[in-house]
């Protein structure tokens, strides 16, 4: 046996392997030399015989194989041996037999001359010297024998693999039966691992040649050439095995095509087969289209070629796809396959030609169809052209029977009839030659042979149609001949009515010039009877040169010089001179007509004027006879001064009028204004006289206004210049002396309003400039005290308040400290029993003499007793007044311990919440802050709060005890629900102590939720819940939505029910109780109400295809009564929608209360006069008010000595209406006449004593009502003037605009070089 190399021997083993086995690696055997060749040793063909002899065998019948198998298998043999046999035949002649090196490369050389010779040329030997030419050709050749041997080896392998897949191929060439499945398939598995293999070869081998071929370009000459030589060889021997290793790649995706086409080929086969009757069929039909043709053209019948066309049309449509389809499955067939497809194609090709003849026989005898009617209606068509130019040529008959002269009007009507005629005929004949165009290109689309007769008729057709265009133009030159003559006529006509008007016209004129001597009132008839004949003139020479221009076209020049043709043009240029004279005639007397009216206009437009200047004439002479009665003390009447600003107005107005007018005046015109501007004038110095004497008097009384305020803003800046010195040392004067001062500013305020009362009454009077420029001076230096007198005022009240408020405060806190126990708790009690000495008030010698051995300075004392008992303090009264009050002024919260690192925040505090002091402060000495341990007035919330830090921020400031008072009789209850227990009837004007609150709450129970209503698509706020709790809709989960339109049923069962209505998209209903019914065609039905109109009835849920019809809605509202829907949830918004019982809501969110509304304050309060307990609640009515103690008069009360009623006590004044009272203590009921009584003391006199407070019972009306705590500011600036002084630019005025022609006054002022005299000292005037 041959010896075999181990990667042969491994290449066969991997030949043997399965498919889905590891591949053989992409590499070739290792590169042998010539010597390394055993002796003996077989070459590589010899070996390859041997392997094929041994897979053939002898053809027996084989164990476990049946005679059916063993034949098939030895046919495969045979087959695989005859390709073998053809792939050596073809590849002997390009073996080389071994030789030596030497031998070899002495062959090698002329065999490499001869192949250099035959391609592309002849390839020169390179000459000696040039590249590589100092190498040895010997050893060169030498090593390219070397090189050879092994890539022959590899050629010579690659071709015996790509032989073994031809092999291994061959049993895919035959028929596809069941019992070659097997067989078939294995060699698809074999030739798929022959093919993967023979191509790792090839690579190889290719990557091999290309490395020889860079390393022989360093070579010899010749050597190099041999070597490119036998290089291109083997690609070519390389290319071929490609090219053949190509044609197997795909063998299993040929095969398995090969078997689709394999089973679609019977259905391709019947298709065919039908096919091919439908093309016989329509064969048949067409065949006696064309015998018909052959003996008549008229004798095709439009159905048969209908039908016979479908025929072909239908065969067509079946017969293209299947071909394109027998064309698809041909692509990528091999072997019997193939073979059967081409033969349907064949069998369909001859169909697809014989449909061709068919189409072409249908087409020709439609073709002739289509040109007899073509011709048929031509023929129609120049028959109806011919009656059109007849009935043309008869309309030329009244000028044809020697008529000389027509009346225009006939002649008009004949010549456009002929025109109407012609255009007719013309139109028909445009119409027709439309026809035959059109015609040509649908003939140009039949048969050639029906064409060319068809075409030669229409062209004869087309030269009758042409013949009758050139009579159609020759009538219609004579036409328009004749119609110019006409034309003329007419026109002469009326330049001849137009000559008469003008005629009457001049006439007129004539007399109007002769009236013109006249008035010029009785010159208005003549000159409208002459301009209506100008209007008729006109209107008939425009309407003859209208005429003129309209046919100026038809008018023009004849062409020729013919007699006809220069009488008409000259005839044309004399009417045309006719016609420029009569509007010459026309300018004239429009001039003559301009001249009149313009007299008549410039009259009337001054009518009015000379009219009002005529009045105003008369009225300045009536007050200059007048002006001569008036003196200082009789002074001018103000029906006088209103008849002067008349009169001034009017001439004013006129003269604006006659500037106007002449700025563009002209002529006559310009003549009367001259004249009435002068009268004008004259008017205007008699006026000027009587202002004059107008103006004198009023300086004298200008006088003395001026001089009464200038007196008082003197003593007002006197005032307030020594205030502001005292102000100055405000800091080192006695709390006696800044209360002094206090009283000195009221002074100083008084004296300024006194002066800006006397300016403001200035002002309204009336005064010369001068006056009015001196109260501008005045009004500007009274400004400027107020602004220091208010800054003094405010300077002096505040460090007056600073300075009281210390002395008030240190006599408070000694009191404090007197009244506390050694438990820490105040006994007010004690101490007001202890400084009474057995009285019911406590008065200012009763603390004088308490604080004698304090060390508080007397003065301190006096100043802060008579501030705290000017008329005495009760028991009550001296309790709340050491009432221990804070207000928070800085942000601060409230801790539950006194020790800051050991306490607990409670919660913060509001700025000006007031808090109520429990003890003294304490002093946390490890922090250095001061502390105070006390009760939020808000809510009653208790602990420790910090009243000043280390750095001296202080956060409590002191404050009174609050208090409120009733505006109205209201409930006491006993705790803040409206529901509770009633204690009594608080009156109104009564005042409460407030222990807590306030604390508001809202009593609306309104709740409305936001979202869309299911019908209609209203969208809003729906109301879910009234005032009273009350339900108006609920939230249900049984609320669904119809997703697709369905149809509600009166029941469930299909065959056996009536439809209610249509269901449409989006619309809501609520699931009914009644169980589920599944039909019998399938899906689920359910029962529902609609909650749009409240129908009930069975719907389909789910149809019996899965289509879901309805769906579950979540978060849906169903209304239990009429619900209204709001447009937002505030309480004043508009109802948009009512909702009735059923309807469904779609809910956007969760329910909100109603915001807005009325909103309840509750307060825990201590009744004044029986220290009762409880809570009163005020809405937004304000029943209840923080209370001071500064009140105002509303109606007349009286002023007693006593609390009792004034009938029995003496009445110390009467108090008037807006007056201010200062409170001493709070009302208090006398138990006598059951009236509610103030002590109190009058500001505006110091007067003291009792007032009423409310007249009659508890609803009685308030005689005295309390301020608000921001109105006592408002009420001291009461007194204030109620109009404030103008302005100066008000007391100036507006300066007058300066007209380019206005009438001057006279008056005797000084120029304005020395418009005011000069005076001395600060605004003085030098009279």
């Amino acid at each position: 046996m041959a010896r075999r190399w181990p990667q042969q021997q491994q290449q066969e083993q991997w030949y043997e392997q399965e498919e889905e086995g590891p591949r053989p690696p992409q590499q070739v055997p290792p590169k042998r030399q010539p010597w390394q060749t055993p002796v003996g040793r077989p070459s590589q063909a010899a070996a390859r015989l041997v392997s094929v002899k041994q897979e053939l065998g002898d053809g027996s019948q084989r164990p476990a194989e049946t005679e059916r198998e063993a034949k098939i298998r030895a046919m495969a043999e045979r087959i695989r041996a005859e390709a073998r046999g053809g792939a050596t035949a073809t590849a002997a002649p390009t073996q080389v037999p071994a030789q030596t090196p030497t031998a070899a490369s002495a062959a090698a050389k002329p065999a490499v001359l001869l192949n250099a010779g035959r391609q592309d040329g002849p390839k020169k030997i390179p000459a000696p010297g040039a590249v590589n030419s100092g190498r040895d050709e010997d050893k060169d050749s030498a090593l390219v024998e070397k090189m050879l041997s092994p890539l022959e080896e590899k050629t010579a392998l690659v071709e015996d693999e790509a032989e073994k897949v031809a092999i291994l191929a061959a049993p895919l060439q035959m028929d596809m039966v069941v019992e070659l499945k097997e067989l078939q398939l294995g060699a698809i598995r074999e030739t798929e691992r022959a093919v993967k293999a023979a191509t790792a070869i090839l690579v190889g081998a290719r990557r091999e040649i290309d490395k020889r071929r860079k390393e022989v370009t360093v070579m010899a000459p010749v050597a190099q050439a041999m070597a490119v030589d036998e290089f291109d060889k083997l690609s070519q021997r390389l290319d071929i095995v490609e090219t053949k290793l190509d044609e197997h790649k795909n063998v299993r995706k040929e095969h398995e095509l090969s078997l689709a086409v394999e089973r679609l080929f019977d259905e391709l086969a019947t298709r065919l087969s039908s096919v091919e009757i439908d093309c016989e069929k329509a064969s048949t039909m067409a065949e006696p289209l064309g015998r018909v043709l052959d003996m008549s053209a008229e004798a095709s019948q439009e159905v048969e070629v209908r039908e016979a066309k479908e025929a072909v049309r239908v065969a067509q449509a079946t017969l293209a796809p299947l071909l394109r389809l027998i064309n698809g499955k041909l692509s990528g067939l091999k072997g019997a396959t193939q073979k059967k497809m081409l033969d349907l194609k064949v069998r369909a090709e001859a169909s697809q030609a014989m449909l061709e003849a068919a189409q072409k026989r249908v087409d020709e005898s439609q073709s002739r169809a289509s040109a007899t009617a073509i011709l048929s209606r031509a023929a129609e068509r120049a028959g109806a052209v011919e009656e059109v130019l007849q009935k043309m040529r008869e309309t030329e008959g009244p000028f044809l029977m020697g008529i000389e002269t027509m009346p225009a009007d006939e002649a008009s009507e004949v010549l456009s009839k002929m025109e109407t005629a012609a255009t007719l005929a013309q139109s028909a004949l445009a119409d027709a030659h439309k026809y035959i165009a059109l015609n040509m290109m649908e003939v140009g689309r039949l048969a050639p042979s029906t064409a060319d007769s068809a075409r030669a008729e229409l062209e004869r057709v087309k030269a009758q149609l042409d013949e009758g265009l050139d009579r159609v133009r020759k009538f219609q030159v004579e036409t328009a001949k004749r119609k110019r003559g006409n034309l003329v006529e007419t026109v002469k006509e009326k330049v001849a009515g137009a000559e008469a008007a003008i005629s009457k016209m001049k006439e007129l004129g004539d007399e109007l010039q002769a009236a013109e001597a006249g008035s010029l009132s009785s010159l208005a008839s003549s000159l409208a009877e002459a301009q209506a004949a100008e209007l008729e003139a006109q209107s008939l020479v425009a309407a003859a040169r209208r005429e003129l221009q309209e046919r100026q076209h038809d008018l023009r020049p004849l062409e020729g010089n013919s007699a006809d043709a220069v009488q008409n043009s000259g005839e044309v240029f004399r009417t045309k001179v006719r016609v420029n004279n009569m509007e010459a005639e026309l300018t004239k007397f429009r001039k003559l007509a301009r001249d009149f009216e313009e007299r008549m206009q410039v009259e009337k437009s001054l009518l009015d004027v000379v009219g009002g200047i005529k009045e105003a004439e008369e009225e300045a002479e009536r007050l200059g006879e007048i002006a001569k009665q008036w003196s200082p003390e009789n002074k001018p009447a103000p029906e006088d001064e209103a008849s002067i600003a008349a009169v001034q107005a009017r001439l004013t107005s006129a003269t604006a009028q006659v500037e106007k007018k002449l700025r563009s005046a002209q002529g006559l015109e310009l003549k009367e204004l001259r004249a009435v501007f002068t009268r004008m004038q004259r008017a205007q110095w008699k006026l000027s006289d009587v202002k004059k004497s107008a103006l004198n008097i009023t300086r004298s009384s200008t006088k003395k206004l001026v001089k009464d305020a200038s007196d008082l803003v003197q003593q007002a800046e006197t005032k307030v210049s020594a205030l502001s010195m005292a102000a100055g040392k405000a800091n080192s004067l006695p709390l006696a002396r800044l209360e002094a001062l206090q009283e000195e500013s009221v002074e100083a305020q008084t004296l300024v309003k006194d002066a800006q009362a006397a300016i403001t009454k200035g002002q309204g009077s009336e005064l010369v400039l001068e006056g009015k420029v001196e109260l501008a001076r005045l009004l500007l230096r009274i400004t400027s005290a107020e602004r220091r007198c208010k800054a003094v005022v405010e300077s002096m009240a505040t460090h007056f308040e600073k300075v009281s408020s210390s002395a008030m405060e240190s006599v408070l806190t000694a009191l404090r400290e007197a009244a506390r126990g050694p438990d820490g708790a105040y006994d007010y009690d004690g101490l007001f029993s202890e400084l009474c000495q057995e009285g019911t008030l406590i008065m200012e010698s009763h603390l004088v003499e308490h604080f004698s051995k304090s060390s508080l300075s007397k003065e301190t004392v006096q100043f802060a007793c008579k501030k705290l008992t000017p008329h005495g303090l009760s028991r009550r009264a001296f309790a709340w007044a050491l009432a221990d009050v804070f207000k928070v002024v800085k942000d601060i919260t409230v801790t539950n311990a006194f020790e800051i690192t050991q306490a607990k925040k409670v919660r913060r505090l509001e700025l000006g919440e007031l808090l109520e002091a429990a003890g003294a402060s304490k002093l946390d000495e490890s922090l250095g802050l001061e502390r105070v341990q006390c009760r939020a007035i808000t809510d009653g919330v208790q602990g420790w709060v910090t009243v000043k830090s280390t750095l001296g921020t202080s956060y409590l400031e002191r404050a009174a005890k609050p208090f409120l008072w009733c505006t109205t009789g209201t409930s006491l209850h006993k705790d803040s629900n409206a529901a509770s227990k009633e204690l009594r009837m608080v009156s109104a004007g009564e005042v409460l102590e407030l222990l807590q609150g306030p604390k508001q709450e809202s009593p609306s129970g309104d709740f409305r939720v936001r979202g869309t209503a299911c019908h209609e698509d209203t969208s809003g706020w729906l109301q879910v819940r009234d005032k009273s709790g009350a339900v108006l809709a609920k939230l249900s989960n049984k609320v669904h939505k119809c997703v697709q339109a369905v149809a509600m049923t009166d029941g469930p069962d299909f065959s056996n029910c009536n439809t209610v209505r249509r269901v449409d998209t989006g619309e809501a209903l609520e699931i009914l109780p009644d169980k589920a019914v599944v039909p019998q065609e399938g899906g689920s039905r359910s029962k529902f109400r609609a909650c749009r109109d409240g129908r009930e009835g069975w719907i389909t849920t789910t149809g019996s295809q899965g289509t879901v019809y309805m769906r579950a809605a979540p978060k849906h509202y169903i209304c239990l009564q009429a619900t209204p829907a709001h447009a937002g949830i505030g309480v004043e918004s508009a109802v948009v929608r009512v909702l009735m019982q059923g309807e469904a809501w779609a809910a956007l969110e969760d329910p909100k209360p109603v915001s807005g509304g009325d909103r309840m304050t509750m307060y825990n309060v201590r009744t004044t006069n029986d220290l009762l307990e409880g809570w009163v609640i005020a809405s937004s009515e304000q029943e209840v008010r923080p209370w001071t103690s500064r009140y105002k008069v509303i109606k007349h009360v009286a002023l007693t000595s006593d609390l009792a009623d004034a009938d029995s006590v003496e009445v110390t004044r009467l108090l008037e209406p807006n007056e201010m009272l200062e409170a001493v203590e709070h009302p208090v009921v006398d138990s006598d006449s059951g009236l509610l009584r103030v002590r109190c003391v009058a500001l505006s006199d110091r007067a003291a004593g009792w007032a009423t407070v409310r007249d009659g019972g508890h609803s009685g009306p308030l005689l005295l009502q309390p301020l608000a705590p921001g109105e006592e500011i408002h009420a001291e600036s009461a007194q204030a003037p109620a109009t404030p002084p103008r302005s100066v630019s008000e007391l100036l005025g507006a300066r007058a605009a300066k007209r380019s022609l206005q009438v001057k006054e006279e008056d005797d002022a000084p120029t304005h070089r020395n418009k005011f005299p000069k005076g001395k000292g600060k605004g003085k005037f030098k009279w």
